[in-house]
């Protein structure tokens, strides 16, 4: 097959050598030799609970940013999908 661009030469060569990288990181994952899991240690100094800092912010960033992230979301799936979501 013959590449007209450089672009699509690079594109295909990328797409070959991240094919080859794959593979080869799935053969080495299958010979892995598994964990050995060793058991709770149980103790019985733990620290008392504390509260999350950021709940008690005056700006109170993390639940703007959530908002916003749901809400990107939201608009990205709706216009990329079939969905009628009401965001």
């Amino acid at each position: 097959m013959q590449h007209n661009t450089v672009r699509g030469a690079l594109r295909g060569t990328t797409a070959t050598l991240a094919m080859a990288a794959a593979i080869a990181g799935a053969t080495s994952a299958a010979t892995a030799a598994p964990l050995a899991l060793e058991p709770a240690v149980e103790t019985s100094e733990t620290a008392p609970a504390a509260p999350v800092a950021e709940e008690f912010t005056s700006t109170g960033s993390s639940t703007i940013s959530s908002s916003v992230n749901a809400k990107v979301a939201c608009l990205f799936q709706r216009t990329f999908s079939a969905m009628r979501l009401d965001c």
